[in-house]
């Protein structure tokens, strides 16, 4: 066998698609690859134009086969850009299963003795397992990144559930040392207050005893005794004395009502005596809340109530809510460069509680607003915020079943509205066993 033949013997064998096209474009040879796939034998297309035979295929062709007649240089496909040139099947190795083939297509410059490029040269490489391959990493990968997101999100929810349960159990800290001040400060100011309210009645009654005594020494025709009198009561101002005391009983008996009204506040600020749902006025809650940051509110703002007038009772937590109240008025006041006014209101609309809480502060960024409820996001300088305030706020009013809305202008300021159902028993445990029967 001489070269020529054995080259051609070989190359009809390859497992690789090679067919030899001339400068008009028609074919000169193509090997068994070619043949078996479209029942052709390389004498039956020899003459013919292969943009006949792939009439699909034939601008692109055409193209780069004039590229590299013109050129002179070897032109490429690659399976990742375009996946099918040549309409052709692949057969799986294990379970003989048929499939497209992806092709990586080559066209090589066949150079004649003059260094002309006489003929060009198609290579087919079935790509359809490294594909497959690479397909199933893709998804694989996909799948990965899907998971890892999914993760994170888990993570995230750990976190804020984490961060929950630690305000939580700072509330119930919150709550026993409210607990320990109201019985260690009520009784003595019960009876500093109704020893106050003893000495009023005996001020008063020596006051009138002293009146008469005084009365009595007028009436006595003795002038040695009415000039001891008037120099007693000039030397110790007796009658400054009388007319003041009185003063100072009421003004010692307000205090003490006040320090029992803080400590009164306190509890009902952490409801000491129940943590569980139940029926609560938000009002009496909001005041409670109030009168806790009353000495941080004075110097900050004016606050404004408009509380509607017979409002219900609501179905809820209200020390979690209390907590959200505090972070609201507390955000509020911060907000506050100098001195403003805050603005809180209730109202019962679409059979739900509106709460507002309006500030007249800088306002919130349009940029910060979409993320001021995310964990961590503060803006706020270092050591200054957690972070945590209004993404648990979010947390607590979205578990009764409410939404927390915010609006914001830059130097006019910002509000926060609260929706909050009219909760029963039963609609709160209807929720719960619907979330679990999610769950399953």
């Amino acid at each position: 066998m001489n070269q020529h033949h054995l080259f051609e013997h070989v190359v009809t064998q390859l497992s690789i698609g090679a067919c030899i096209v001339d400068p008009d474009l028609n074919i000169v040879f193509w090997n068994n690859f070619f043949a078996d796939r479209l029942q052709l034998q390389s004498g039956e297309v020899q003459g013919k134009s292969i943009l006949t035979l792939f009439p699909e295929q034939a601008a692109f062709l055409k193209r780069k086969l004039q590229s590299v007649f013109v050129l002179k240089n070897a032109s490429y496909s690659y399976w990742e850009q375009r996946p099918v040139v040549f309409q052709f099947k692949s057969s799986r190795p294990i379970t003989g299963e048929e499939c497209q083939m992806f092709q990586n297509v080559e066209i090589y410059p066949i150079f004649d003795d003059e260094q002309q490029v006489s003929c060009a040269c198609i290579t087919v490489h079935d790509m359809t397992v490294t594909a497959s391959y690479h397909q199933e990493l893709t998804r694989l990968t996909l799948k990965l990144e899907e998971e890892k997101a999914q993760q994170q999100q888990l993570i995230q929810r750990l976190e804020e559930a984490q961060n929950q349960l630690l305000q939580s159990e700072k509330m119930a800290a919150i709550g026993q040392l409210a607990a320990g001040v109201a019985h260690e400060i009520n009784n003595p100011v019960g009876f500093i207050f109704s020893n106050l309210q003893t000495l009023q009645e005996y001020l008063q009654k020596m006051g009138k005893y002293i009146d008469l005594l005084g009365k009595i020494i007028d009436k006595v025709p003795q002038n040695t005794l009415h000039a001891m009198k008037a120099d007693y009561v000039q030397r110790n101002q007796l009658e400054m004395v009388l007319s003041d005391c009185p003063e100072l009983v009421a003004e010692s008996l307000e205090g003490a009502d006040r320090v029992m009204a803080i400590v009164k506040s306190l509890k009902e600020f952490s409801h000491v005596d129940s943590t569980d749902w139940q029926e609560a006025d938000i009002t009496q809650g909001i005041e409670s809340t109030l009168r806790i940051l009353s000495n941080e509110l004075k110097y900050k703002a004016e606050v404004v109530r408009h509380y509607a007038p017979d409002l219900p009772h609501i179905y809820c937590q209200p020390m979690q809510l209390n907590q959200v109240f505090m972070n609201l008025l507390v955000n509020a006041a911060q907000a506050i460069e100098t001195f403003g006014k805050i603005e809180v209101s209730v109202r019962e609309v679409d059979n739900a509680l509106e709460i507002k809480v309006q500030d007249s502060g800088s306002g919130i960024a349009p940029e910060h607003l979409k993320r001021i409820f995310e964990p961590f996001f503060t803006t706020k300088p270092v050591g200054k915020g957690t972070g945590l305030g209004l993404s648990l706020s979010y947390s607590i009013i979205h578990r009764h079943q409410g939404q927390i809305k915010v609006t914001s202008e830059i130097g006019k300021g910002t509000c926060f509205t609260l929706h909050l159902p009219l909760l029963t028993p039963e609609m709160l445990t209807d929720a719960e066993n619907s979330v679990r029967t999610d769950l399953v």
